[in-house]
Parts: structure tokens; C-alpha cells; sequence
């Protein structure tokens, strides 16, 4: 699935994710090609992108929106100052 990780400043991540980990508000959430749509506001934590291949990239968060749907998962976050 196409994944997003935007910052007012610029893209953190622009690729293919085969499952994101989403430290949302109301409790950690995992996302998978197909997920539900959901919108959901996001805690300070750690957003884990795990790549084809088993490789996973892991970026702190301090807060922001995840918008979820089916073919894709597009994160708005700040950034730890």
C-alpha cells in the first residue's frame, strides 16, 4: 500500500509499506493494504513502516491525523522539537 509521512517542513516518507504501526490517540493501531477508511488523531509515539523484505523504518511523532483507506495510508505529523 502507498504510505505518506508528511511534516509541515517536508515528506518524511513517500513509498510502499506492506504494514504501518500508528501510535493513534485511543491506542496503537495497525494498518494493512485493504484496511477500513478511518481518519484518527495521533499521540507522541513511534510510527513504524515496515517495508517488503522485512526491512522497517521507524519515525517519532509528537502528534497530528492519519487518514487510512483501502490503497493508502497519508500521515500529517509534528515532529519532536
Amino acid at each position: 500500500m502507498k504510505c505518506q509521512l508528511i511534516t509541515p517542513e517536508k515528506t518524511l516518507f513517500d513509498g510502499e509499506a506492506e504494514y504501518i504501526a500508528i501510535p493513534g490517540a485511543e491506542g496503537e493501531f495497525g494498518v494493512l493494504s485493504g484496511h477500513a477508511p478511518v481518519i484518527a488523531t495521533l499521540k507522541e509515539g513511534t510510527v513504524t513502516v515496515e517495508l517488503s523484505g522485512g526491512e522497517k523504518k521507524e519515525f517519532q511523532v509528537s502528534g497530528g491525523v492519519a487518514e487510512v483507506v483501502p490503497e493508502r495510508c497519508t500521515l500529517l505529523v509534528e515532529t519532536p522539537a
